[in-house]
This record gives structure tokens, sequence and C-alpha cells, in this order.
């Protein structure tokens, strides 16, 4: 995004691109907004402005959110107005934010051209909408949810002001103390005595606001009403949805009888609440205002006032019931305490199939490959057509083969350049070697995808993309080539014969990152948009998408097991994805910039990560504390590649060298030069004996075991 830098410009923001301000026609453009806020991206657009999100370089790069006042209105009357409510949302912003951690904090308010603009911090964390696509709410996540809110709307409304637009997508639970944020006060109101009676304007949201808002009318009782709905939607999974035409289907509400109908759908589902939290909810939807609760204060005295009773375990404490918590225990990656269960069930039942088979699954997580075999061999032993078992059984002589190549092993240390592949226009981004080792696929900003004889040392076909930024990935069979762009669509290929299979849409920014997970089944994206995808290749369906991230993600990785996803971004942050379920296990901080490239050894059992500044991490992949640093490079690192036996890792970087490092004892083996531009992607044949590297300089440099 370029921005107009004359002071008087009244839209100063410009696609890349443009030689002349579409607002102003001044040709000086800059990186800066008002010489202070680097712009990222744009985040929403209504009918009073645009919300972009930016970095504040005057505090330390941290990121802000900016909204930028352009009334799609006519008519000076409606002009003032628009003006002026924006203008109340910054005052209201500034005394709520200042006295309130749970309300964003306003940075700067000020005017440009014919335009004005409000800086507010970013709340880093997932919107609680961004949750139910993820996760199921039930009567204690409701509980926590209203004992944190609560006290936040007491705070909104005695100090005069109505929110009018609460719903799950303004509502945030930030990362860094899994606080619940109150968001977006674009449509709160300033009320006084003489105000209740008047009719104002009308600002809700269908599904979530009550009749007499609507109207025009609002009181605090009305936010108590859409904090009720709020629940009632998280605790069914039920949302409004409405058509083109401004239709509305919505299954919690029965309009022609004004009722709720959430205990109902409740009951189909098979879930159910404790009474007084029935009774709170119900009090909260009550249709007129002077049934329902009068404050937020009073909703938290019922809640508090009738603690929700320890409910009595439901199954009997059995050899199951310790299977059924130690995998409770595993999902939350309390290894020791599930095999403590675990044990148990088989002191209780010795030929109990199922605990010898997830036991075996944990010492595989863990690394104990001798125990889970064994754990695995005592399963097939009782039922030798237990699948489980040997679907375990299998997966580590997969491994095993790995770690015990048939042919000569890789000496790293002594890898020397081999020869150059010319022929991309621009950079090239990635590079990836075919399963037999025998070709090459690089894509480039040049819009193309290349494939490359390695035999022959020339072009074997092209692909062409509609955008830069070309990343790629190739399964595990070496039949599907996928392949992610500045278009914002991915597209799979089908290798051999370059026809284009199919199409998939879902990301609406650049994609950064593609992988394949082990059995081919199953292909991750990871994009700019913030999001990670999970997509079905052979049906080309989105399965899931991992919660809105506060950052860009830069990479992911899978692990060679296909449990575990990684990624890194622009938020600093590590996370680490149960793949099968998208449940995020744990958050990696105190990286000291952005993370620019992941990579996993499932041998080692151990997390890479590297980016902003010089220095590599190694974390350990199960309790997230760090391991090894390692030093050596004298530019940001771009990109990371772990050997198949997970005992070697290659690194590229900003200082135009590769470099080859003992992963386990943690020191650096050789250093490869050559490259005249920095390098953006390596890959390592599955043979082990050859390295490809790509870079800014346009070429592809081939690298053999000596």
């Amino acid at each position: 995004m370029q921005i107009c830098q004359n002071p008087n410009c009244s839209n100063p923001f410009n696609p890349d691109g443009n030689r002349f301000c579409t607002s102003c026609g001044a040709n000086n453009f800059g990186t800066l907004f008002k010489n202070r806020y680097r712009m990222s991206r744009l985040l929403g657009e209504g009918g009073f402005g645009r919300t972009y999100e930016a970095q504040d370089i005057d505090r330390l790069d941290s990121p802000c959110v900016i909204k930028q006042f352009v009334p799609q209105v006519q008519g000076t009357a409606a002009l003032s107005k628009a003006a002026s409510m924006f203008k109340e949302e910054a005052r209201r912003l500034y005394e709520l934010g200042e006295n309130h951690a749970q309300i964003p904090r306003l940075v700067a308010y000020f005017g440009q051209g014919a335009n004005l603009y409000l800086v507010q911090e970013l709340i880093a964390g997932d919107t609680l909408l961004t949750e139910l696509l993820t996760q199921e709410f039930n009567e204690a996540k409701i509980r926590e949810l209203l004992a944190d809110l609560l006290p936040i709307l007491q705070f909104v409304h005695d100090r005069n002001v109505i929110h009018r637009d609460i719903k799950p997508e303004n509502i945030i639970r930030r990362h860094s103390d899994r606080k619940l944020v109150l968001i977006d006060f674009g449509g709160a109101k300033q009320v006084t005595q003489t105000t209740f009676a008047r009719q104002g304007t009308g600002i809700y949201t269908i599904g979530y606001a009550p009749l007499e808002q609507m109207q025009g009318y609002a009181y605090p009782a009305s936010d108590i009403y859409a904090l009720g709905a709020t629940c009632v939607r998280l605790l069914t999974g039920f949302l409004p949805l409405q058509d083109g035409f401004g239709n509305l289907t919505d299954a919690l509400y029965d309009v022609r009888n004004a009722r709720w109908l959430w205990r109902e759908c409740l009951q189909d589902k098979g879930v159910s609440v404790s009474k007084d939290l029935e009774q709170i909810i119900e009090k909260m939807l009550k249709h007129f205002v002077p049934e329902r609760y009068q404050s937020a204060q009073e909703v938290l005295q019922d809640l508090q006032a009738k603690p929700v009773a320890a409910v009595p375990p439901t199954i009997p404490i059995n050899f199951e019931a310790y299977n059924f918590w130690g995998l409770d225990k595993a999902q939350r990656l309390d290894y020791q305490g599930a095999i403590a269960d675990f044990n148990q069930a088989l002191q209780m039942n010795p030929n109990y199939v199922e605990a010898w088979t997830n036991r075996g699954d944990v010492y595989l997580q863990m690394g104990d490959y001798q125990a889970a075999l064994a754990d695995y061999n005592q399963a097939l032993s009782i039922n030798p057509n237990f699948t489980a078992a040997i679907a375990g059984r299998n997966k580590i002589t997969a491994m095993q083969q790995v770690q015990t190549p048939s042919h000569r092993p890789l000496n790293l240390s002594n890898a020397v350049f081999a020869y150059a592949l010319s022929g991309h226009t621009n950079i090239v981004r990635s590079v990836a070697f075919t399963q037999n080792g025998q070709s090459l696929v690089s894509g480039s900003n040049d819009k193309t995808i290349r494939i490359w004889n390695l035999q022959k040392r020339q072009l074997q076909g092209m692909l062409s993309e509609k955008g830069e930024w070309v990343v790629i990935a190739i399964s595990p069979d070496g039949q599907t080539l996928a392949s992610g762009s500045s278009n914002k669509t991915i597209k799979i290929w089908h290798l051999q014969t370059g026809k284009l299979l199919s199409v998939l849409k879902g990301h609406f920014d650049l994609i950064n990152g593609l992988c394949f997970s082990p059995d081919g089944q199953n292909l991750v994206s990871a994009s700019r948009d913030r999001t990670i995808k999970i997509w079905h290749v052979k049906t080309g369906k989105l399965q899931r998408t991992l919660g809105e991230n506060s950052g860009f993600i830069y990479d992911i990785a899978i692990s060679s097991d296909g449990n575990f996803l990684v990624s890194g971004g622009s938020d600093k942050l590590i996370k680490i994805w149960q793949l099968q379920t998208g449940e995020l296990l744990r958050t990696i901080a105190g990286f000291p910039g952005f993370v620019r490239t992941v990579a996993i050894s499932s041998i080692l059992q151990v997390i890479v990560g590297a980016g902003f500044g010089k220095t590599i991490y190694v974390w350990d992949l199960h309790n997230g504390q760090l391991q090894q640093v390692l030093e050596g490079h004298n530019g940001s690192i771009q990109t990371l590649a772990i050997s198949s036996d997970g005992q070697s890792l290659i690194s590229g970087s900003d200082d135009r060298t590769l470099k080859i490092w003992n992963l386990k004892k943690a020191t650096l083996l050789h250093t490869l030069t050559g490259h005249t531009g920095s390098v953006l992607s390596v890959d390592i044949s599955s043979d082990g004996n050859i390295l490809a590297s790509s870079s800014e300089d346009k070429t592809i440099r081939i690298w053999q075991a000596n």
C-alpha cells in the first residue's frame, strides 16, 4: 500500500503501482501515514469508513487499528451527523479505554483533508465468533464469559454509555491473559435522563438486538438482552443468517411468536444447562424491557448467588473411566498423567486392547518408539485385527525406514556446489524435490512454476500463475502439486501432466505457505490474512479454519507423524496445533521479532524457528521449553529445512549463505556460499544426497554430497 504524502489529501491510501494519487492527483508517495503509521492491510469497510491495521513506529512498531471516516451519505446534515458520531466514538474510547483494561485504548484522533481518523490499540486475540468455529461452548464457558463481561458492561453503563452492538464478533479473547475485551464502540450511545425516552439512530445487529433497539430506543437492558442472545448462540452454535436480499433465517428465534428456541435446540443436541443458568438467561432475554434485568450488576449477583454444584462423574470409576481420563490428558499434552491413567486401566483389565494402543500412542508422541512398539504388539497379541494398533505399528516401521535408509547417508559437512538452474526472470520464492529426486519444482514472482529435469539439468515443463509470490508444495506420493500466490487462490495440479485439477478459494490475502499432510489427504495453507486453512485435497473442500491470529502467518510445518502443525508469523509467536482437530495446544512467546520460518524434527521432538535477527531457536515440541540457540548468520533467516533423519538442519539467510547444522549437537558443520541475493527457500531430496536452494538472485543452486 502506498501513502500519498500530500498533507491535505482526503484519502491518501493507494494501491501499489499507482503513479498518481487517486484522491488528490499528487505523485509523492511514501510508506508512512502522518510520518508515524505503517499501514498493513484493510480490515473492513462500512457505511462510515474503513478500518486498517497498521504499526506505530513511534511506539516500537506496536500494532494498532486506524479508522478512517469516509461516510457514504449525502447532504450537509447527514455528513454533520456522521462526523459527530465519529468524534463521539473517539471521546468515548478515550474515556473508557483509559480507565478499563478490557476496553481498547485510544492512541490518537486527528483530521486530514476532509476526513477524520481514529487510532486505537489492536487487541491481539480471537473473537468469540472465531472460537465458535473451532470449539463448543458449554455451561462452564458461558458462566466464565458472563463473569468476565458483566463487570465491563456495568463499568460502561455507569458512565451513561450503551454499547448497542454486543455480539460474538465484538468480543475478543486477548492472547496475553485470556481476558475478554469488548470492542467496537462505533455505535455506542451516550445517554442522560432526558434521552432515555427519545428515539435515536437505529444501530444494531439483527439476531442480537431487542425490539426497542430496532425501533430506535436503547437502554442498559438492551445491552443485557444482546449479551443473553450472544450466550445462547454460543451455547447452541446457531447464528442468524441473512441472504443477499436481506431475508433472515434464524433457527433459534420464532419471530411469529416472539419466542427464543434455545432450550429446544440444546435438547435436540442432547445438551442441558443448570436450572439457575437457564433462569438467568431467560430473564436477560425477556421481550419487554421492564421484565428484563435492569443492570449488569443484577445479573452478576444472580450468577454468583447460585454457583454450579460439582457434577458427579457420568461414568463409573473402572478401567474404561481411566482410559477416558488418559485420553483427555493426552489431548492436553499431559503425557505422564495420561500414562498413569492408562496404567491404572491396564492394572484393572490387562486385556484392555484400547488402553494398550492409547498408551502406545502417547509413547509415540514422546518419541519413545521402543515402548510404543511394545504396546502396539501387546494390543495385537490380544486382538490381531485391531486397526489402531496396526496403524501405530506401521507408522513406527515407516519412521524407522526413514531413519535407517539403505543408501549411504549424506555427509552434509562436505556438500559442494554442483550446478545452477537459470531461467526465472524474478526472485525464486520456493523449491521442492519430487519424491524420486529426479525432478525439482520452483515457484517465482515471475508468475511461473517451473519443473526441472535434474538428470538433464534442463527445463522440463512450465505452469503459469496469475499472481506473484508463488509458493509450492508436492504431495508425499509425488503426484500432486499445490501452488499459492498473491491472487489469494490455491491451485492443485497433476504434476506429471500439468493439468489443473482444482482451484481452492477462501483466503483473502496472499498465500505464504503450503504443506501436505504425511498421508497426502490434506493440504494446509497459511496466509497474510492471518488464517490457516485445512483442505481435503481430493474434493477441494475446506475442512477447517484455524482461528484468526494476531499477525500474518509466514510459515507452517507438519510433523512426520501427522499429529502436529506448527505456525509462525508477524505476531512473534509460534503456535502448536493438533492437526486432526485443529485445537491450539501451545503458544510459544518471547521471540524477538517476526517468525519467518519454522520446521519440525519428529525424531528429536523439537521445533525450530527463525526470522527476525540472526539467531535460530530450538524448542521442545511438547513443553515449549527453549533447548538450543544457533548463531552464525549475519542476516535475517528466511528458510529452514530438516533432513529426513531429523539430525541435520539447513538454514538460508539474507546474508546470502546456507548453513548446515548438526541439530542434535547444536553445532555448525558447514557454510555454503555463491548466491548473490537472499536465500529464500531450501529443500533436501528424499534420498538425502542433494540440496536445492533458491534466491532473490533469480537462480536455483544445486548442492551435492561430496
